[in-house]
């Protein structure tokens, strides 16, 4: 959970910096979101909607303190900027997504094994820990490494811009010789 905290809080304050101006407020939104995703986490049933999944819960948790405190925002201005923000995401995301397999692939098998039983086949790390034999926080550990592994490589080959949010929206490939996309 604090891997999430430490990946996640600056991008998820920002967002709420950018609805609600005052920044104790934001503050305390932040504190409460994060309560809502560890009391919550178990619900999420894949790990790629993990920053949209928190995205909402920030969302909602904006509007439920304008609610609370009587702040009628007419137009809280997130609506229709989030929806295209998200459509923005999701598009370079689904270009990039044909790169996943083979740089999965190309990692030492241990790795491939498992990242390919957790993102391409979509099991729980339960599941892929009973497969395999091994103990479900080694199989954490080597997910957590291998989609570092990933991230480098897909570093290596393509320039990104992202949002405000910290999303990609948009890439430009480096390398026309890359092996992977």
């Amino acid at each position: 959970m604090d891997q999430i905290y430490k990946q996640y809080s600056t991008r998820l304050l920002s967002f709420i910096n950018s609805k609600v101006h005052n920044k104790e407020d934001a503050k305390d939104i932040l504190s409460e979101v994060f309560i809502k995703i560890y009391t919550n986490i178990d619900k999420l049933k894949s790990d790629e909607k993990l920053t949209s999944w928190m995205f909402t819960i920030t969302k909602n948790t904006i509007i439920d303190f304008y609610r609370k405190n009587n702040n009628k925002q007419d137009n809280i201005e997130f609506d229709e900027e989030y929806i295209f923000e998200q459509k923005e995401q999701s598009s370079a995301i689904s270009e990039l997504s044909h790169c996943i397999a083979p740089i999965i692939n190309s990692l030492a098998p241990k790795y491939a094994k498992v990242l390919h039983l957790s993102e391409i086949k979509e099991l729980k790390q339960k599941e892929i820990a009973e497969k395999l034999d091994i103990s479900t926080n080694n199989i954490k550990n080597i997910i957590f490494r291998g989609k570092k592994q990933i991230k480098d490589k897909l570093l290596q080959c393509c320039h990104y811009e992202y949002n405000k949010f910290g999303n990609i929206i948009n890439y430009d490939v480096k390398d026309e010789n890359c092996n992977f996309c």
